[in-house]
C-alpha cells in the first residue's frame, strides 16, 4: 500500500501529484514494488518519462515525496483511497480471461488457490496507515536507491 501511494497508484499517487501534476515535469512517473514468489529478494523501482531540462528538479522532487513519505507517512484518507483503487484493480483484472488464465497457470506452479487472494485482500484491508509507513521506511532506503537516466541529454541544456 506504501507504494500505491507513492506511486503505484497510477494517476493518482504522490508522485503523480506532486511531479506531473503540480509542477509539469513529466508526461508519465509512478512506482513499482514487487516481492518474488520464490525469492526473498524484491524490487522497488520509480520512473519518469521527462524532457532533459527538467532532471534535477524531477530527482529533487523525488527525494522530496520520498522523504515526506517517509518522514511524516500516510493520511488514513490516503489510504482508504488506495485501497479502494487496489481492490478496484484486483477486480478488473479477474474480469480478463487471459489474466485469470495467466493466473491459474501460475498458481498450479506455486500451489497456490484464488483462495490467496482472498487472504491477501482481507490483509490489505487490515493495513493501517502507520504499518503502510512504517514498510515504506523499513524496506526502501533512499540511500540505495540506484538512479539511471537514458535519453538525449547531449542534446539539450539541462537545467540545474
Amino acid at each position: 500500500m506504501a507504494n500505491y501511494m507513492l506511486g503505484g497508484g497510477s494517476l493518482k499517487s504522490r508522485l503523480a501529484d506532486r511531479i506531473r501534476q503540480k509542477d509539469g515535469l513529466s508526461y508519465g512517473v509512478g512506482s513499482q514494488f514487487e516481492a518474488n514468489v520464490l525469492d526473498k529478494a524484491g524490487s522497488f523501482t520509480a520512473y519518469a518519462i521527462f524532457a532533459p531540462q527538467n532532471l534535477a528538479r524531477l530527482e529533487a522532487d523525488f527525494k522530496e515525496e520520498l522523504e515526506k513519505a517517509r518522514n511524516d507517512g500516510f493520511t488514513d484518507d490516503e489510504l482508504k483511497a488506495a485501497k479502494s483503487g487496489w481492490l478496484q484493480g484486483r477486480q478488473v483484472s479477474r474480469g480478463r480471461d487471459s489474466r485469470v488464465a495467466g493466473t491459474l497457470a501460475n498458481y498450479l506452479f506455486y500451489n497456490r488457490t484464488f483462495s490467496w487472494d482472498t487472504e491477501l485482500e482481507k490483509k490489505v484491508e487490515a493495513v493501517t496507515a502507520v504499518q503502510a509507513a512504517a514498510a515504506l521506511r523499513k524496506y526502501i532506503d533512499p540511500a540505495k536507491l540506484t538512479v539511471v537516466t537514458a535519453g538525449s541529454f547531449a542534446t539539450a541544456a539541462v537545467a540545474k
